[in-house]
């Protein structure tokens, strides 16, 4: 692992490092990106899609939640949470009317709801915009495989 950690893996070092897999899976994605000759910024793009880390980002963005509103109640705190995946305050995300949010929230009662929601709703979406041969589906199943280990 050593080689990977002095070679600087550009997608490895743009990750939030609470978002960083551990060694053995840096060397096991890194192989990954280098087989298919992925660039690193399309890499770092497929691994930030994958369930795990969109997990991670949800746990996250709740224990800040609840740090910053201790006083909020549990629904409080995942409407926040929620709400950080709407656009217009998430350019990339979800795109819902005040009335969507407020019918979807109502479904969601605990942490675990919420990541399935939002794991859910990034499966209808594609992971890649022309993938005519299936060859992104199979390497983001890869990446996603590998952190799941």
């Amino acid at each position: 692992m050593d080689d990977f950690l002095n070679s600087n893996i550009w997608w490895f070092e743009q990750l939030p490092r609470n978002l960083r897999p551990d060694d053995e899976k840096v060397a096991e994605l890194e192989k990954l990106r280098c087989q298919y000759h992925l660039s690193n910024d399309l890499f770092a793009g497929i691994l930030l899609s994958s369930p795990e880390i969109t997990c991670q980002v949800q746990k996250n963005i709740y224990n800040l939640a609840k740090e910053k509103m201790p006083k909020a109640s549990e629904k409080e705190l995942l409407e926040v949470v929620f709400r950080t995946r709407i656009f217009p305050q998430n350019p990339a995300g979800l795109k819902m009317t005040e009335k969507e949010v407020q019918k979807e929230i109502q479904n969601i009662n605990s942490l675990n709801d919420l990541v399935k929601y939002f794991i859910q709703k990034d499966k209808e979406e594609p992971r890649f915009q022309r993938d005519l041969l299936g060859i992104g589906k199979k390497i983001a199943n890869k990446i996603d495989n590998i952190l799941k280990e």
